[in-house]
């Protein structure tokens, strides 16, 4: 069996305000005494360190403690995020951003660095983090253990949730074309 380890996350909420003292006290009994709550810039969140065999097994409990302690509490968001700079990415990494630089523009390493997903502005580019890890950890290039299970988890749980946040404000026509994206099943591997 697998010892308990401390997982470290926070959870972006909307819905009833969490810091009322009903809703702390709710969620405390319900077991997120392992979390601290807080707003930022009209975000509410609830930053979690906690004990579990897996990450997915931290994330679900924390999940479910939340959702079932609040009624009309959601969870729409897991950081930390999966969109990364080349600073967060050589911050995770226990690598300089120069080195990151280089790996990323090829000028060092196996190449095959896997290429940007968007930019934030016309200089700042932004990769997916289970990407960068997969291939950090595959060429060992990382200074740090790096979980890429979780980061391809936080990927994948984030687009369900944006999905489940914005498809109830498309028209049929554009449902159909999201299905026609994703296939017959994305959930399930060939």
């Amino acid at each position: 069996m697998t010892n308990p380890k401390t997982y470290s996350f926070t959870l972006y909420l909307s819905g009833p305000d969490v810091l009322t003292d009903e809703n702390l006290d709710a969620l405390y009994e319900a077991g997120c005494d392992d979390a601290a709550f807080g707003e930022r810039d009209g975000a509410q969140y609830a930053a979690f360190d906690r004990e579990a065999t897996s990450f997915r097994a931290a994330l679900r409990s924390a999940i479910s403690n939340l959702t079932s302690a609040v009624s009309g509490l959601e969870v729409v968001r897991i950081a930390p995020e999966e969109f990364v700079t080349l600073a967060t990415i050589a911050e995770r990494a226990g690598l300089s951003r120069e080195y990151v630089r280089l790996l990323a523009n090829e000028e060092r390493g196996p190449g095959g660095f896997p290429p940007p997903v968007a930019y934030a502005d016309h200089k700042t580019r932004l990769w997916h983090w289970a990407d960068v890890a997969e291939w950090l950890q595959e060429h060992k290039k990382s200074k740090e253990q790096l979980d890429t299970e979780g980061a391809d988890l936080v990927l994948a749980v984030n687009a369900a949730l944006s999905y489940q946040r914005h498809a109830r404000h498309l028209r049929k026509a554009d449902l159909a074309l999201v299905a026609e994206v994703v296939g017959d099943n994305p959930f399930i591997h060939s």
